[in-house]
């Protein structure tokens, strides 16, 4: 799936990062599901379905996951 650097914007204002919301989606589409938790952290479950890139990835972009895995269109179109 090819990506860029773009932007997307959800409504309600918010933006975020094109690739990190592909990878999330992409991760969804192979079966996972995320959980958030206490102090900006979030899982994955299954986590065997994660390869040491998506992990790698994950880390490295893990703030703005967040802030993608706790955006609530119902609330106004803001995250969390």
């Amino acid at each position: 799936m090819p990506v860029s650097s773009d932007l997307v914007v959800f409504r309600g204002g918010f933006s975020a990062n094109w690739t990190v919301v592909a990878r999330l989606l992409e991760l969804e589409g192979r079966g996972a599901r995320f959980v958030l938790e206490d102090g900006g952290r979030f899982r994955v479950i299954p986590p065997a379905l994660l390869t040491a890139a998506d992990i790698a990835f994950l880390r490295s972009n893990r703030a703005e996951c967040r802030s993608v895995l706790s955006y609530d269109a119902d609330q106004n179109g803001r995250p969390q």
